[in-house]
């Protein structure tokens, strides 16, 4: 261990002490990563880790053998993600930050989580997405982003226009590079209604940026999330377009002259419906543009925009 330029190399063997505690965290093994890390304390009071980790265990030592009770591997899952929630609570209120060993309890943790809420889905006893993208959570939490991706593309095939589900798989894509994938999720989970995304679940500094951005030009709280994806449009940040899906073009007509009906009759939640009829314009022009449609519906369109909002309008064309 390095201090003030000096490295004690008698410290070696109390790291390799701290790095097995941390094991016995991820295995659940609380009572011996205590006796560990106050054999470590003894030898150095001042040990970096040790007290966060003491602290950290003892949490839990009197919540484990709770879950045993339950033979229904749902309610297992349920409980245990109730206590990591109570544990988060738990580490605010005494100023624990999130290091080496409450990560490595969260790994014991989600694991554990993650095989009841398999297991309960598995056999039937949750059958629903729901349980399903929560089990991708986990995964994405613990930075097993290849693992969330599988599970929520498997969820995303039974429900394929949830804007959580795609802005959740988005996210992970952008996490493992996969930018363009991650684009074109995310562009469609704004556009099929922003209201259902969860911005604080999301960690691309892409999606933040942005928002950040929506919100300086839109000064209202309340409406800004339903502006990002114009403001995404106006500064190219999704510029990578799927093809068109079948009868999409209908279904966009169709649904621009709901919105615009909408728009016409409804003041009061204009402030919702306009950028929402804004991005559908877009979406038309590129559908038009793609499937090489018409010319002159693309310049009724673009007029359309113009009167709706001329500062969008000029900026959409610079």
């Amino acid at each position: 261990m390095e201090k003030e330029g000096q490295i004690n190399f008698g410290d070696d063997s109390l790291y390799v002490k701290q790095n097995k505690a941390h094991t016995l965290l991820e295995e659940g093994r609380f009572e011996e990563a205590i006796s560990l890390f106050e054999a470590i304390g003894r030898e150095n009071v001042s040990f970096p880790g040790v007290v966060e980790g003491i602290k950290a265990a003892r949490f839990w030592v009197s919540r484990h053998g709770r879950r045993r009770k339950f033979a229904n591997p749902y309610d297992k899952g349920k409980l245990f993600l109730k206590e990591w929630l109570e544990f988060e609570k738990y580490m605010h209120r005494n100023g624990l930050r999130h290091g080496r060993s409450t990560a490595a309890i969260q790994k014991y943790a989600f694991s554990d989580i993650i095989e009841s809420f398999a297991e309960a889905y598995n056999e039937g006893l949750a059958p629903d997405t729901n349980l399903l993208v929560q089990i991708g959570d986990l995964f994405k939490r613990l930075g097993n982003y290849e693992k969330a991706v599988e599970v929520y593309e498997y969820a995303r095939s039974f429900n394929p226009c949830d804007p959580a589900i795609l802005s959740k798989l988005g996210d992970c894509y952008f996490s493992i590079d996969e930018t363009s994938k991650a684009k074109v999720l995310f562009r469609e989970a704004f556009f099929i209604d922003p209201g259902q995304i969860e911005l604080d679940q999301i960690e691309s500094p892409l999606i933040h940026t942005l928002y950040v951005k929506t919100s300086e030009a839109i000064k209202n709280p309340e409406t800004s999330i339903y502006w990002v994806p114009v403001i995404a449009e106006l500064t190219r940040v999704f510029n990578v377009k799927r093809e068109p899906k079948r009868g999409e073009l209908e279904e966009l007509r169709s649904m621009i002259k709901k919105l615009e009906s909408e728009y016409a009759d409804n003041r009061k939640k204009r402030a919702y419906i306009e950028p929402k009829l804004l991005n559908h314009y877009f979406w038309l022009i590129d559908t038009l543009k793609i499937l090489g449609g018409s010319r002159k519906e693309i310049e009724q369109s673009l007029q359309r925009i113009n009167e709706i909002n001329p500062d969008v309008f000029s900026r959409y064309l610079e």
